[in-house]
């Protein structure tokens, strides 16, 4: 965006958030999930009073606008004294306290509704540094209200907090004790990749190894779960499917304020999956194929209580076009209903979707083929037929962009050898003919993060990541994929990632950015997928966690996925068990991985490292350990 097009102005900005809220999750779920709600139910309604609006959340945070300082002041007040009296009534179960930071200033409009800049980010900050039940604000905030309300204000001084400094001010309510307060500059790097509407969120969120229980996910959740074929037919199956997998994608098109989960699997209990992914929604469907029709039911379900919102059946002749039309008309069907709702979307979002299908029915029914690939001989399949697709139907952008990614996977994960080199050449053309043709598709530009990692491409990886990363910034398969490259790209040595803090690096073309790629974007990526239904986070997780040697992390990453017999499942617990001197579970790991790999050469295993440009950062470590347990 030019500078001349983006579009800035002077605001007044609140942030909450609650204190403690992980442990309160992790002592009791669901009453704090309900304590939650009572309290959201007191605090919009005031936000309505003092004519502000909230332009996002964060499950227990709240960024709001308000229209003036003494507003915003009053309006704090007020919440707090609800709070407060709400902990006071001895029904209270669960008793949430709220930090709240005011501050006014220069901020950026991002889309329809929500902020971003200085103005936010300094807010944030001023919330973490808030009392338990208290209020931080700006000088500028303190110069507005001084003299027009009857407040009490403790002065902190200058404060610097990450690349911030500002002046802050207490404001004394009864219960606060007068303090003295003295920050620090943090040493966390510039997160390029990562400061976007959702930054100021996941401000004062300290990324350790020591993986406590994150903050919950936002009401915005919503999986969607793989639809049903009614059939025993493998195409209808995978058409089925495919419809599922699509209607996620176009959805975190429609609104970067969704968080989307596609699901691979169906679920034995919907409660069970509400509850581990916190989604507020479901989407659920069943397909039926009759001669040249086909019947799709579709259901809104909601997460609480597993009860259908909506339940609607489409009725289409069977043609590429229609199937397109059909999954536009359940996203419309979808975000209408949750617009109406209002606990999601405001009632400005774009949801005009625009499908950019094909009218060939052969063409979708490759690429959802393509979908679950993960051997040699159905990966040449794949390509096959989409070598033929993008012959039959030149314009239709996700042919080519599954081309190239195939391309890559064959070179790749199957046949990494100067012979097949010429592959990964030809899908760097594809992905880009595809990009060109749907500058949208989220997944065409993790395809091409992948494509520069294995050309050696840093910079353009690192670039490409961004626009990855700013597209898709909720989806955990995309963020762990960007993340392995990202952290095992670039100009890595063993010495960059010997520190488990994160490191001041200026970000830099071919620069190592291990620390960005796995604990910024990987751990976001878990938080998000917290009931571990996608692989590619756990795996990231674990891969950084070894290169520091953390056996204990790697084994929380990875026993939830139970991958026995897959040989990165199997090598990487050995090495846990390792670290963790657990030296006969180990041998057990090794083992198997060894059967895995069909080969206990350590030479071999240094192969595989090479491939992902981590043997610099990993492999002398590991390299040592090996002939312990019979390699050689």
């Amino acid at each position: 965006m030019s500078a001349e097009n983006i579009d800035r102005k002077i605001a007044v900005i609140f942030a909450a958030d609650v204190v403690g809220y992980s442990k309160h999750v992790e002592t009791d779920e669901d009453a704090t999930l309900a304590s939650l709600n009572a309290c959201s139910k007191l605090i919009e309604p005031l936000i309505k009073e003092q004519k502000g609006r909230i332009f996002n959340t964060g499950g227990d945070s709240i960024l709001a606008e308000l229209p003036s300082a003494v507003a915003a002041v009053n309006m704090a007040v007020a919440i707090q004294n609800k709070i407060k009296d709400r902990n006071a009534d001895a029904k209270t179960e669960v008793k949430l306290e709220y930090r709240i930071g005011i501050n006014m200033g220069d901020v950026v409009k991002q889309g329809p509704k929500n902020l971003m800049g200085d103005g936010v980010n300094i807010a944030a900050r001023l919330e973490s540094l808030a009392q338990p039940g208290g209020i931080t604000i700006s000088k500028n905030i303190y110069d507005l209200v001084v003299n027009k309300t009857k407040y009490q204000f403790n002065d902190l001084g200058e404060q610097k907090v990450k690349d911030n400094k500002f002046h802050a001010y207490d404001l004394m309510l009864p219960s606060l004790i007068k303090r003295k307060l003295t920050t620090k500059s943090s040493t966390f790097p510039r997160l390029a990749l990562i400061f976007g509407g959702i930054t100021a969120l996941l401000i004062g969120l300290f990324f350790s190894l020591g993986f406590e229980k994150e903050k919950k996910l936002d009401s915005s959740k919503i999986v969607i779960l793989p639809f049903k074929s009614l059939s025993e037919n493998k195409k209808e199956k995978l058409l089925a499917f495919g419809i599922s997998q699509d209607l996620g994608s176009k959805l975190t098109k429609s609104s970067k304020m969704l968080n989307v989960l596609n699901l691979k699997k169906n679920p034995e209990n919907l409660r069970d999956i509400s509850k581990k992914t916190n989604a507020s929604y479901l989407v659920d469907g069943t397909l039926m194929q009759l001669d040249n029709m086909l019947r799709v039911k579709v259901d809104l379900i909601d997460g609480k209580t597993i009860s259908n919102i909506w339940s609607e059946t489409y009725d289409r002749d069977l043609s590429g076009r229609n199937l397109f039309k059909l999954q536009d008309d359940i996203i419309k069907k979808v975000v209408n209903e949750l617009v109406g709702a209002g606990a999601v979307l405001s009632k400005d979002i774009n949801n005009k979707i625009i499908s950019t299908g094909t009218a060939d029915l052969s063409i979708y029914e490759c690429i959802n083929f393509s979908r679950g690939v993960y051997n040699k001989a159905l990966n040449e399949k794949a390509i096959d037929c989409l070598q033929k697709s993008v012959m039959k139907d030149p314009n239709y952008a996700d042919a080519w962009i599954w081309l190239a990614d195939r391309k890559r996977a064959h070179y790749s994960s199957f046949s990494m050898t100067d012979k097949y080199k010429y592959m990964l050449a030809e899908a760097s053309t594809e992905i880009d003919r595809g990009l060109a043709l749907d500058p949208e598709s989220a997944f065409g530009y993790t395809a091409k993060v992948q494509i520069e990692f294995f050309k050696k491409n840093w910079e353009s990886m690192f670039n490409v990541a961004e626009k990855a990363y700013s597209m898709a910034s909720n989806d955990p398969n995309i963020l762990a994929k960007i993340g392995q490259s990202i952290a095992f790209g670039g100009q890595c040595e063993a010495s960059d990632v010997q520190n488990r803090e994160e490191k001041s690096i200026k970000v830099e073309p071919n620069r190592c950015q291990f620390h960005r790629g796995c604990w910024d974007l990987g751990l976001k990526a878990r938080k998000l997928d917290i009931g571990n239904f996608s692989i590619w986070d756990n795996y990231l997780i674990a891969i950084c966690s070894s290169a520091n040697q953390d056996g204990k992390n790697i084994v929380s990453s990875l026993e939830p996925l139970q991958h026995k017999k897959f040989f990165w499942w199997e090598f990487n617990l050995g090495l846990a068990y390792h670290y963790l001197s657990k030296f006969k579970i180990a041998e057990a790991h090794f083992q198997r991985a060894k059967v895995a790999l069909k080969s206990n050469k350590i030479s071999k295993v240094r192969s595989l490292y090479t491939k992902f440009n981590s043997h610099l950062t990993t492999f002398s470590k590991i390299d040592r350990i090996l002939p312990n347990y019979g390699f050689e």
